[in-house]
């Protein structure tokens, strides 16, 4: 068996000592046909999608969770991603492209 020490990953349920190998993140997709700020996008391109420093082992990834997202506007033009399953992931931030 593979251990999350040999990839450095862990899975980020607490207890778990599997290889942390599914990465999770967010997508905002364009979900209309409409007009957007970004012409060259279709429906279904995105405005962000940030990966988070988050992991699941494949076990985990695949037996079902509850995901509660909860969106704070802050208006700087960034997206940070915060994992929390009652143990410390790191955030991470990325820059939202913005139409030229």
């Amino acid at each position: 068996m593979t251990t999350a020490a040999a990839t450095g990953h862990d899975c980020i349920v607490p207890g778990c000592k599997r290889e942390g190998r599914n990465r999770l993140g967010v997508r905002c997709r364009i979900a209309h046909d409409g007009p957007t700020l970004f012409p060259r996008k279709g429906k279904t391109a995105a405005f962000f999608s940030p990966d988070a420093e988050a992991y699941l082992c494949d076990h985990h990834a695949l037996a079902g969770a509850t995901i509660t997202l909860f969106f704070e506007p802050n208006n700087s033009k960034q997206t940070t991603l915060r994992v929390v399953a009652a143990a410390t992931v790191e955030e991470r931030t990325t820059d939202i492209k913005q139409p030229t």
